[in-house]
């Protein structure tokens, strides 16, 4: 393309609220149609882009790098890329996504790279939001059973060994119901899903995966320490009460000590050890009555 040529181009792409740039084969920019803010220039009119690599200009080095890679594979297989990367502005976090695709000469020779940088900042927190809601419990506010699964599936393998799997579930449910109505019902699910954020630690992830079901997974954890855990659930379950009844909370633990155990295994023992507290419970309320 020539310089007249490129000159008239550049003019027309300029209107585009989109940085649209053009590299060689070498990875060096030779035009961009803006200087977004997350390059590094000097305050100079006259400062030109041409020439320069992602390395030369990006303030944050890591997708200056994935820039460069991304760049590699297309001048390698002749083959497109799309990718989101993020990117801090000032306070504010934004998000580009980057689209690039390999332009070829008459023979069909890959003599450059055509990229289109987008800002879907808002759209990118919009999903963002949306998906926590997909994965959050409206009741509680806790995640809920379908991020339990995709956890289960996705990050299981890639958590630090041993995990500690609390069980725990609301004693009386079905009473508070009968007795007080289901918006009390409601409230002791939320009192207790309030009681595990309080007393799990912070690396710890709670889940509500049924009714008046919960879980909690908590990584890098022995059977000692989640029996502190628990004992300090306790403790505060005491301080807390619905219709002036004490928060009553069945809880069991298991240990998945490496990942050569069968984690839908431990999950039921934590289950049948809550069910035994449950059923220790249930016999201490009619010795009460008695």
């Amino acid at each position: 393309m020539s310089e007249t040529n490129l000159a008239a181009f550049e003019k027309i792409i300029k209107a585009l609220p989109s940085c649209v740039y053009y590299k060689d084969t070498e990875g060096k920019y030779v035009f961009a149609t803006h200087h977004w803010a997350h390059i590094e220039h000097p305050d100079d009119p006259n400062w030109s882009i041409k020439g320069k690599t992602d390395l030369d200009i990006r303030k944050n080095k890591e997708n200056a790098l994935l820039a460069m890679k991304q760049d590699r594979h297309i001048l390698e297989t002749g083959e497109g890329v799309s990718y989101v990367i993020q990117e801090q502005n000032g306070d504010q976090v934004e998000y580009l996504e980057l689209i690039k695709n390999p332009v070829h000469d008459d023979n069909g020779n890959i003599i450059g790279i055509v990229g289109l940088i987008i800002n879907i900042t808002e759209q990118e927190l919009m999903r963002q939001k949306l998906e926590r809601y997909a994965r959050t419990d409206d009741l509680t506010g806790l995640l809920n059973r379908r991020a339990f699964d995709e956890w289960t599936r996705n990050e299981l393998s890639n958590t630090e060994f041993p995990i500690s799997i609390i069980a725990a579930d609301c004693d009386h449910l079905k009473m508070f119901n009968d007795s007080f109505g289901h918006d009390a019902g409601d409230e002791l699910i939320r009192s207790t899903a309030m009681l595990l954020n309080l007393a799990k630690p912070s690396r710890a992830l709670a889940f509500r995966v049924g009714g008046d079901e919960f879980s909690v997974i908590v990584p890098s954890c022995t059977r000692e320490q989640a029996d502190e855990i628990v004992e300090q659930l306790i403790i505060t379950a005491n301080t807390l009460s619905v219709e002036d009844r004490p928060i009553s909370v069945s809880i069991g633990i298991a240990v998945m000590e490496s990942p050569d155990d069968d984690f839908l295994a431990v999950l039921h023992q934590a289950d049948l050890d809550m069910y035994e507290s449950k059923r220790r419970h249930h016999e201490h309320l009619l010795e009460t009555y008695d």
